[in-house]
């Protein structure tokens, strides 16, 4: 259940707004000119400053969301040069983007149940999924489980309260919601027969917390396809710096190994080694 791979177009765009959500996090609202009118949600982009500021390899981020024709926010965890570079470019500076990129996401039937597990900044390319959900009717079997260390780092987790889908949060320290990570957060709702085993289940955050999903997945025979949060050169896939093994049983095998930025980043699990 993927997207078409998306076509980016490099422009300049400016920032708008920029707003913290967390003790290292924030949303990045731009403007950005010429972007098609539609792309799907899981798609990203590559940013930088335009005025050289930050490293000359630029950093992907899915797009959170929508505002406008050319209005778009992503939420970015500060952690390095690349998003440091990124956060101190003031209002009305000028930000070097490529987008859309990658495959995104189909967003399934109304009919179907999805559960989107997310955690930390992994929830951004759920946004918009859960907000095409909502669109189409599909609220009561759509299911949002959102985790991380601490109710301060379920960034920007209001976005996800306005919107009417089932939202379940987890920390691991248990300050809201759930007492233990996202896994064990939906495990337990599995368990309890609170969510169908027959669902699609969609997965997004770091690597320990997709591991994790896959082992757990996997066990379960669960339906589940990952968004892989892969460090990446160009995001077009002509650096080739982003790969990932495939199963060679599965629908990829015929290639040792797939480029995350362009056949992903969104894959069946059963597509790929992880």
């Amino acid at each position: 259940m993927n997207a078409a791979v998306q076509a980016g177009l490099c422009v300049v765009g400016s920032v708008v707004e920029r707003h913290s959500v967390g003790p290292d996090g924030f949303v990045l609202e731009l403007e950005i000119p010429n972007m098609p009118e539609a792309m799907p949600p899981g798609a990203f982009a590559m940013l930088s400053p335009e005025d050289g500021s930050g490293p000359e390899i630029p950093r992907p981020f899915s797009i959170y969301d929508r505002l406008s024709a050319t209005r778009f926010t992503f939420l970015i965890q500060t952690l390095g040069r690349g998003t440091k570079a990124i956060e101190k470019v003031a209002v009305g500076g000028e930000m070097r983007i490529t987008m859309p990129l990658g495959n995104g996401f189909e967003v399934a039937p109304a009919t179907r149940t999805v559960v989107m597990v997310a955690g930390g900044v992994g929830s951004a390319p759920f946004l918009l999924y859960a907000k095409e959900r909502a669109d189409l009717g599909a609220s009561e079997n759509t299911h949002m489980l959102f985790g991380a260390r601490s109710e301060e780092r379920l960034y920007d987790r209001q976005a996800f309260e306005a919107v009417d889908v089932d939202l379940h949060l987890a920390t691991d320290d248990g300050t809201l919601g759930f007492h233990g990570n996202v896994v064990a957060c939906l495990a337990d709702l599995l368990d309890a027969g609170k969510l169908p085993t027959d669902a699609l289940f969609l997965a997004c955050g770091p690597a320990g917390l997709l591991h994790g999903f896959a082992d757990f997945a996997r066990d379960r025979k669960l339906d589940a396809m990952l968004s892989l949060e892969t460090y990446m050169g160009c995001g077009f896939g002509v650096c080739n710096a982003c790969p990932v093994p495939t199963n060679p049983e599965g629908p990829l095998g015929a290639w040792p190994y797939a480029r995350t930025c362009t056949e992903g980043p969104i894959f069946p699990l059963s597509s790929i080694q992880f």
